[in-house]
């Protein structure tokens, strides 16, 4: 029935063919037929479905119809219709929305991990999500949507060079070597100090300096009082030599010529000890007696 109502509308001249459309009332005014060829074409396109709706800017599209968008910090209660626009929301607790939307939930806040070095640099708003930060002594090596997802420590420039350039809170310090003749004895240097020309104090190079150290000065030494010294050294130690000699040979001569006592133990009162003569003569008896002020003791 429709395409021959279609094939009417679109050629009128049909009907002059001898066409005859049951219920249509046969009227050849040209008006008609336009007013029911517009008519037609408007129910076409009607019954074609949209893929998607347009929308202008501030506006969301729910159901093929287009709503007013809910502004920073709220959401959608309840879409709009026929009769009402949308209604909207404030977000609560830890959540927010940062643009104008259609959503329906607000989104949670960022939790910022401490185990990953990370702390808050902004707190959460209604209208704007938490900022992480680096602790401090680290930078922000991993970034997502311009936000800091993961800090690393900072290198530490040890003795014998210098920081070239600081780190901050998304770059590392960079670390260079002190050039020859000079020195940086402490960690994280900013400048390296250049070597003591000890001979413009009047002083001697004994130790050399490094990248870490700086050159070691002393006095000048004097051929003359060196040699001095020396020489009171070694005649000091002729002296004690000579000293310790000396008297070890006088103790022994003592020993050899100490007089031997005679041998009395174990004789009974009465008995006779033999005392031995000096040049090798004999042995002369000598008896024990007891005297009466000291007992025992050896009389002659």
């Amino acid at each position: 029935m429709l395409p021959c109502i279609l094939l009417c509308a679109f050629e009128p001249a049909g009907l002059h063919a001898g066409y005859y459309i049951p219920g249509v009332v046969q009227n050849k005014n040209p008006f008609f037929f336009f007013s029911l060829k517009t008519f037609l074409v408007f129910l076409v396109i009607r019954a074609v479905p949209s893929e998607a709706v347009a929308c202008s800017p501030g506006e969301y599209a729910v159901h093929d119809e287009c709503c007013p968008m809910c502004s920073p910090g709220q959401r959608v209660q309840k879409h709009c219709n026929n009769f009402s626009s949308t209604s909207c929301i404030p977000c609560v607790g830890n959540t927010y929305t940062d643009h104008p939307n259609g959503l329906e939930e607000c989104r949670r806040c960022k939790f910022c991990d401490e185990e990953l070095k990370l702390i808050i640099t902004e707190k959460c708003t209604y209208t704007r999500n938490t900022v992480c930060g680096c602790r401090e002594g680290y930078f922000c090596r991993e970034f997502h949507d311009e936000d800091c997802e993961m800090c690393q420590k900072h290198t530490i420039c040890p003795p014998g060079f210098w920081v070239s350039i600081p780190g901050t809170a998304t770059s590392d310090h960079e670390c260079e070597l002190c050039p020859k003749g000079t020195f940086s004895a402490v960690s994280m240097s900013m400048v390296c100090t250049p070597w003591t020309r000890c001979e413009d104090s009047g002083m001697v190079e004994v130790k050399a300096g490094t990248s870490a150290l700086d050159a070691g000065c002393g006095r000048g030494s004097d051929p003359v009082t060196t040699g001095a010294v020396t020489g009171l050294v070694i005649l000091a130690l002729l002296s004690i030599t000579v000293a310790v000699f000396l008297y070890r040979r006088k103790k022994k001569k003592r020993k050899q010529y100490e007089p031997q006592k005679p041998e009395t133990e174990g004789l009974e009162k009465g008995e006779e000890a033999l005392v031995p003569v000096p040049g090798n003569g004999p042995e002369i008896p000598v008896g024990i007696q007891e005297t009466a002020s000291h007992p025992g003791v050896l009389g002659l």
